[in-house]
């Protein structure tokens, strides 16, 4: 092909054409001009209005841009999560689609109210189940413990509000969309409620109490509660049962009634409404308790010796111990024997038994008593209690270790002894007709941690009695008459003993010594010579000078069983003051 000219197929016999560089066919030039017939023109195309144009393009564009709405709105371009369903298959959805699966105007599966299970349920259907078939109301049982005395309460005037209402509302909202959660929340909303099917969870509805009338309530309840501390009173002693007869102690309390008060608020806010509430106060104790009396008292300390046989005397003593029997004396109080027992004779009971008058033995009403009140005296120091008054006899008794007596007699001598204890005491006496034994024992708040205390005397020093000799000039020369048997003057100690619970010796207080008169022998020495003159008598050698020799007119003796001889005893089985030889008292510890 020459100069840019192809082949062309030959159309309607015209010869071929040539193309030009710019592509448009021309006719071959010639010298030789023609006419030739023109070729036929194409038809011009039509073209399309432009409004045409621009509603076909709105249209394209509407189309497009719907079918992108409406994949927009069904979450096409959204991203896709994978979650597990029900029935253990997983999907991907879009969070929009997450959002439309978790809507819901039900209770979700796996939510129980007061044990009915309400999913799937609106709030209308579960408030129809379950307020027919609430909980009963609950009983109010609140009381108020002040020191192990327990007051009830009466709350029945507080109203009762179920809480039905609102657990139904918190039940309800249970894991539900509030509409602002981001797109993982979604997901992990989703497996929660999920895992809520095999997992369910259990609301109950309950009863509130308005607490605004809980402190008057508890304030009238308490009114009178707050008190003085009471000591127990001691009021008697049974000599039977050596018991103490006693009214209650209590203490005394100082209450807090705004802590009470806002105790059993707490306590029914709670909803709690049974139980008991301690209520807080400031305690006195009382200085002697019931239960001190019940544990600490009993006997401190007792004392016993063996009387006479001596009828009269026996019956002084038991008299007498009748009369001290069961006496109480409170703290501070003294006792006195001779006030206390008062005078002895024939119009208060008493019977004529030896004594001992001036120095010597007499018969006298009341005698032996001082044997009731040296038992009471040994017992007094036994329970380290205070001797007041006291004094030995005018020689040793034989019922009483030396420095241990306490001899009496009604306007002259008297024994005493107070109280000192931080409690009260009592007393029992009492003679035994079987053993011939007369006790006296004292009962009390015992001595500490086991210990008691023995009552010892010895003798420190004696002074020989002399003989007195008196003439009787109606007495014949050569008789004599015993008028008083000689004592020796005797100087005693005496010791309280302390000892501890296993029996050693742990204190030892000297009491004030003890003084026994020395006395002397009188002995009378008749001067009556048989010619009717008197004798003379040397008092202190009992010799006779002047003695007319020959038959006495008469031989007197006014009481010829008396020895005459001073350096001779009494008959055996008489005291020097005409009562019976008795034994030592009966040492006994203190319980």
């Amino acid at each position: 092909m020459n100069n840019g000219v192809r082949p062309s197929h030959i159309q309607n016999g015209n010869a071929p054409v040539r193309v030009g560089s710019k592509g448009k066919s021309a006719s071959s030039k010639s010298k030789t001009t023609r006419r030739s017939t023109p070729a036929k023109k194409p038809a011009k195309r039509r073209k399309a209005p432009v409004g045409t144009k621009l509603l076909v393009f709105v249209l394209i564009l509407a189309i497009i841009g719907g079918a992108g709405y409406y994949l927009y709105t069904t979450g096409f371009f959204d991203p896709k999560y994978e979650i597990t369903l029900a029935d253990g298959t997983t999907d991907k959805v879009s969070a929009r689609k997450l959002r439309e699966m978790l809507e819901t105007d039900t209770f979700l599966p796996g939510i129980r109210i007061n044990g009915v299970d309400v999913g799937g349920m609106t709030r209308e259907q579960a408030m129809a189940t379950l307020g027919p078939n609430q909980p009963a109301e609950p009983t109010l049982d609140i009381s108020l413990d002040l020191d192990g005395v327990v007051y009830p309460l009466d709350l029945s005037s507080l109203p009762l509000t179920s809480t039905l209402d609102s657990v139904v509302d918190q039940a309800y909202n249970y894991l539900r969309l509030t509409g602002a959660e981001e797109d993982q929340a979604l997901v992990d909303l989703y497996n929660q409620r999920l895992a809520l099917q095999n997992n369910p969870i259990d609301y109950n509805s309950a009863y509130t109490l308005s607490t605004d009338s809980v402190g008057q309530i508890v304030t009238a309840t308490l009114a009178g509660s707050t008190s003085v501390a009471q000591d127990a009173v001691i009021t008697g002693f049974d000599p039977e049962a050596c018991v103490f007869q006693y009214t209650n102690s209590s203490r005394g309390y100082e209450i807090n009634l705004d802590t009470a008060v806002t105790d059993v608020t707490a306590l029914l806010e709670s909803g709690v409404y049974t139980g008991v509430v301690p209520v807080v106060a400031q305690v006195t104790e009382p200085s002697l308790t019931t239960e001190m009396i019940q544990n600490e008292f009993g006997l401190i300390a007792s004392s016993s010796s063996t009387t006479s046989a001596n009828a009269s005397r026996n019956h002084n003593i038991s008299i007498t111990c009748e009369k001290i029997n069961g006496l109480v004396l409170q703290p501070g109080e003294t006792f006195s024997f001779n006030e206390f027992v008062g005078p002895r004779n024939a119009s208060t009971g008493y019977e004529v038994a030896g004594v001992i008058e001036n120095g010597q033995s007499a018969q006298a009403y009341g005698g032996g008593i001082c044997q009731v009140s040296s038992m009471i005296y040994q017992s007094v120091i036994k329970s380290d209690l205070e001797v007041v008054e006291r004094h030995p006899h005018m020689w040793p008794s034989s019922y009483a270790t030396v420095g241990t007596d306490a001899a009496v007699d009604w306007g002259n001598q008297d024994f005493s002894f107070r109280n000192s204890s931080d409690y009260p005491i009592a007393i029992t006496a009492y003679w035994d007709p079987d053993t011939s034994k007369i006790t006296v024992c004292i009962y009390g708040h015992q001595l500490p941690d086991g210990q008691y205390i023995l009552f010892e005397g010895e003798t420190v020093s004696t002074t020989p009695a002399g003989v007195q000799y008196i003439a009787n000039g109606a007495l014949p020369v050569g008789e004599t008459n015993s008028l008083r048997a000689a004592h020796d003057g005797v100087t005693a100690a005496s010791y309280q003993i302390w000892y501890d619970s296993n029996g050693n010796e742990i204190n030892r207080v000297e009491l004030p010594t003890s003084y026994y008169s020395t006395i002397s022998a009188q002995i009378e020495v008749g001067t009556l010579n048989p010619d009717g003159t008197q004798a003379e008598l040397d008092p202190a050698t009992g010799a006779l000078t002047g003695v007319v020799e020959g038959p006495a007119e008469t031989e007197t003796n006014p009481n010829p069983d008396q020895p005459v001889d001073p350096g001779v005893e009494p008959q055996p089985g008489e005291n020097p003051d005409g009562e019976a030889q008795e034994l030592p008292p009966e040492e006994v510890p203190a319980a």
